[in-house]
């Protein structure tokens, strides 16, 4: 028989401003959906947005995909919405797709506290939120959060995912290593078809910069941007993502005005989730040096799209250099991240088409391995 999971998250399918959460729960559906019927309750809005997704029926369950899916207002989402929701559906597990999100991870714990929801098991994937980078923005509110949450017990008893041995060791730091932890690596689609068809010609002296991702200071775009400044050649950066924090990117706008003509930098807007592919395709690297990514779909996006990666050493995507697909690289080593851009900059053609072909090699056989696939069940065994 097939287990019945119920996820809360903030923001699901048609959401493309949420970030990769959105993409991990949806290649969990995807993938798992032959053994697990998933319920899914999320906001009837994207990121920022003020009006609801147009022609979604909120406040019922709608089939979406491989998995029924409950939009509402968050503004509506009372405590008692919130528990006649999850109690409206006869699950085996609960999955809370955040540790911060007050309507969708705090409320549930505390329904199950005062035993308004049946106690049955919870399953928490913080995802990525307790790492350093992550940690140190709005520091204060966040230290006081956990301590609180550590005093009064909340997330004793439940089940922690973590999508890698770092995850683990964040998690462990804030709520003990006797915490449960399961480590199971966030799912791609499936991409066991996927042929390379990048057609970007490389010229020496020429280099089309992306980056893909929420424009938020954890994202650390405006570091990339400061890395250009000190790259000789004609660089291409465009810049793909929703603007979340506009007083960041405000500082990032004049950092872009005082760069030398050598350097054209433009924003791209918002790009939809079934177009990143081909967006990566149509440039030569990818540069994100983050503060810290729990998994980074986009950065197997990158690599699947036989892109190269410039990103920082705070992902799982580890020793790439050695594997002949990009750099992972120490934040505080600016000066390398320098010398790397330079040197993609330097690549001609024949040297480019060798890079970008074990990218793309390199993420197709990382991509939803078979344990992967176990490890991802078990979270709900």
């Amino acid at each position: 028989m097939k287990k019945n999971v119920l996820i809360m998250g903030g923001y699901y399918i048609p959401s493309v401003k949420g970030g990769g959460p959105i993409q991990s729960i949806r290649n969990l559906v995807d993938n798992l959906s032959d053994k697990i019927n998933f319920y899914i309750v999320t906001l009837d809005r994207d990121l920022g947005d003020d009006k609801p997704f147009r022609n979604i029926k909120t406040d019922t369950w709608l089939k979406v995909g491989k998995a029924k899916v409950y939009y509402t207002n968050q503004h509506e989402l009372t405590w008692r919405k919130t528990e006649s929701i999850i109690n409206s559906v006869d699950y085996d597990v609960l999955y809370l797709n955040s540790f911060f999100d007050y309507k969708f991870s705090t409320v549930p714990i505390l329904l199950k506290k005062y035993n308004k929801i049946p106690w049955k098991p919870i399953v928490l994937s913080p995802r990525g939120q307790f790492s350093p980078g992550a940690l140190v923005l709005k520091s204060g509110k966040k230290k006081l959060f956990i301590n609180i949450t550590r005093v009064l017990g909340l997330y004793n008893g439940l089940t922690w995912h973590a999508t890698s041995d770092v995850e683990k060791k964040d998690i462990e730091k804030l709520f003990g290593e006797k915490a449960n932890i399961i480590v199971a690596n966030n799912l791609t689609a499936n991409y066991e078809d996927l042929k390379l068809d990048k057609e970007i010609d490389k010229n020496k002296g020429e280099l089309k910069v992306v980056f893909i991702s929420r424009i938020h200071p954890k994202k650390n775009l405006k570091k990339a941007i400061q890395f250009l400044n000190q790259i000789n050649g004609k660089v291409e950066f465009n810049i793909f993502g929703p603007l979340e924090d506009s007083s960041y990117w405000s500082e990032c706008e004049v950092i872009i005005k005082s760069l030398p003509s050598n350097i054209k930098v433009e924003y791209k807007g918002v790009v939809e989730h079934d177009r990143i592919m081909n967006v990566f395709k149509e440039h030569h690297v990818f540069l994100f040096p983050t503060l810290g990514e729990n998994y980074g779909h986009v950065i197997s996006e990158a690599l699947i799209s036989g892109c190269p990666v410039i990103i920082s050493n705070q992902t799982p995507w580890r020793e790439l250099e050695s594997k002949h697909v990009g750099w992972d690289i120490d934040l505080k080593d600016e000066y390398k991240f320098i010398s790397v851009i330079q040197l993609c900059m330097e690549l001609n053609n024949e040297e480019y088409k060798i890079f970008s072909t074990s990218a793309f090699n390199y993420g197709k056989k990382k991509s939803n391995q078979k344990e992967e696939l176990i490890k991802a069940y078990s979270l709900f065994e």
